[in-house]
């Protein structure tokens, strides 16, 4: 069942993304398109969030919140340094 649901999430990702960005491309402030990229790009945490704040699982929360932290700073900052190294190569002193 797992399994499942997170075959069918993706094609609504990718709805969700595409949405997004055609919404932003019609802004003309780029700082409220970032805004916008940013905050529906977590909608399906807000969600997820709102649902076990209502069922009283408060520790799934801090959880989910904190794996989403810790995604964004090591998963996004590793492969920034990662393939920064491979496109830059080594710096000529």
């Amino acid at each position: 069942v797992f399994f499942l649901n997170f075959i069918a999430l993706i094609p609504l990702a990718k709805i969700l993304g595409d949405a997004t960005e055609e919404l932003a491309a019609g802004l003309q402030n780029d700082m409220l398109a970032g805004l916008l990229n940013a905050t529906f790009g977590n909608a399906v945490e807000m969600v997820m969030m709102i649902q076990t704040l209502r069922a009283g699982l408060l520790d799934v929360v801090k959880a989910t919140l904190l794996g989403s932290v810790l995604s964004n700073l090591l998963l996004v900052l590793g492969m920034s340094f990662f393939f920064g190294g491979i496109v830059g190569g080594k710096i000529k002193p």
